[in-house]
């Protein structure tokens, strides 16, 4: 799971997407958090979710309380994913970024669009799936929709059975696997909650992955997501 947090766009970090790199907040690993038990022995256990796919995500970051928009191209083998702002309304004053991340080598590269204007940042976390970790505890299956159109989809957590509350807790559909939504708590209160939807399996034009020339002269500190006057 994208080390358990959802990648943020302009708005943030993820996937959701991640947090504590384009978004700034701290790492919420599963392991970290404390993945507890599965509901049931030999009832229920996670699937695999795809590891090569694109589609679109909406993350709602509580700090800011606004929702942003992105495209995402994900890619699990190779250990890297790229998210793209995308402008849905006019919202004066914000710049919208491409950001690249390397995982095998270390490094995010964030790319201002207008501008192709250039950071190449250090990634200090280790590479972590965007999947359900096998030691999550089972939580419900139920369906999305209404007659004639509707997907069932399966809710995982990190609950422990000594701990009422969880801190993380991920959707994915029950046929293919597919991320549905992740949604991260703290004391109570939902502090991120990215959707996911339009996913195509594959990834169409490998080159998403390339930074532009421009990052050949990086800077080495991270642009902010409000105008330049």
């Amino acid at each position: 799971m994208l080390g358990r947090a959802p990648l943020l766009g302009a708005g943030g970090l993820l996937g959701g997407l991640w947090v504590w790199v384009l978004g700034g907040l701290c790492s919420l690993e599963a392991g970290a958090l404390g993945a507890g038990p599965r509901g049931s022995p030999g009832t229920q256990r996670p699937c695999q979710a795809p590891q090569q796919w694109e589609g679109r995500q909406v993350m709602y970051q509580q700090s800011s309380g606004l929702n942003s928009r992105a495209l995402l191209s994900y890619d699990g083998l190779n250990q890297r994913v790229r998210v793209l702002d995308e402008r849905k309304a006019l919202i004066p004053c914000k710049r919208l970024f491409e950001y690249i991340l390397l995982y095998k080598d270390g490094v995010m590269f964030q790319i201002e669009q207008a501008t192709k204007q250039c950071s190449k940042i250090t990634l200090t976390d280790p590479w972590d799936p965007l999947d359900i970790p096998q030691n999550s505890t089972f939580e419900d299956q139920y369906s999305i929709g209404g007659p004639q159109e509707q997907i069932t989809v399966q809710e995982w957590s990190n609950r422990k059975s000594a701990r009422s509350y969880e801190t993380w807790i991920g959707i994915y559909t029950v046929k293919d696997c597919y991320p549905v939504q992740e949604t991260f708590t703290k004391n109570y209160s939902v502090i991120l909650s990215t959707r996911f939807f339009d996913i195509q399996l594959g990834i169409k034009d490998p080159s998403v992955f390339t930074p532009p020339s421009t990052c050949q002269t990086a800077q080495l500190e991270r642009m902010s997501q409000d105008c330049v006057w």
